[in-house]
This record gives C-alpha cells, sequence and structure tokens, in this order.
C-alpha cells in the first residue's frame, strides 16, 4: 500500500474564489493530514469516518445564515411591532437574503474569506481526499 499523495481537486467555484494564500495553507494541512495517516489501512478508516462527519464550508455558511438570520428575521418583526418600520435589522436580513442567493448562483459570497480562512474546505476538496483514500485501500 503506497501513501496517497494530496491533488487539488480541478474545476472547484470555492477554490477559484479562494485566495492562493488560503488554498495552500488548507493544501499543507490536509497534505499534513494523509502524510500522518500513512498507509495503515486502520487509520485510513478511521479518516475515512472522520471525513463522514466533516463540515464543508457550505455547511458551515448555511448554519451562519440560519443562525444570523433568524436573529436578524426576529429583531426586523420587533421592530416592525414597535416602531412600524423594520429599522438597522432589516438591512441586515435584507444583505443576508442577498448574500445567500450569491452564493448559491456564484459559490461566492462576503462571508465566505472568513470561513475558509477557518480551514473550511470545500465538498469537491473533501471528496478528492475521501476518494484518494478509498483508492489507497483498494491498493
Amino acid at each position: 500500500m503506497q501513501a496517497a499523495r494530496w491533488e487539488p481537486p480541478l474545476n472547484d467555484g470555492i477554490r477559484d474564489h479562494t485566495s492562493r494564500g488560503t488554498n495552500e495553507r488548507i493544501d499543507r494541512t490536509t497534505r499534513g493530514t494523509l502524510d500522518e495517516v500513512g498507509t495503515s489501512p486502520e487509520r485510513v478508516r478511521a479518516r475515512l469516518s472522520e471525513l463522514d462527519r466533516e463540515w464543508n464550508v457550505d455547511r458551515a455558511l448555511m448554519l451562519n445564515f440560519a443562525i444570523v438570520g433568524g436573529l436578524s428575521a426576529t429583531m426586523t418583526a420587533r421592530s416592525l411591532l414597535r416602531y412600524g418600520r423594520p429599522g438597522g435589522w432589516g438591512a441586515l436580513l435584507a444583505t443576508q437574503l442577498a448574500f445567500l442567493a450569491h452564493h448559491a448562483i456564484r459559490r461566492w459570497c462576503p462571508p465566505m474569506p472568513l470561513f475558509r480562512r477557518l480551514g473550511f474546505r470545500s465538498e469537491r476538496e473533501i471528496e478528492a481526499e475521501r476518494n484518494m483514500l478509498r483508492e489507497q485501500l483498494a491498493t
């Protein structure tokens, strides 16, 4: 069994919209993880199990949108009831919805760089590592 050599996925819209430095840091982390796993079938299986539980950047963004959007919607409704206008909370909610729509269309939105710097990977990056590990088990 030969250790897997990490190659980032091609045609990944999220990687395309991520700074080179952030992509390189994520790739270094992935390579380090693959080096730690080595060629041990038990470690490969354990890593595959970890990958099944790893949150990708889209999932993290959706949770962020749900939490902040829920708060914004609640506060907007409160402001409407109290003052008859949405106030700043309404603007925040509208901005969030615009970011969410932009992300759905372009695979990027302004909060994305922050989540990438925090180390969240794209689904394609996770899947590329998973495929490499599966191939490694098969050899």
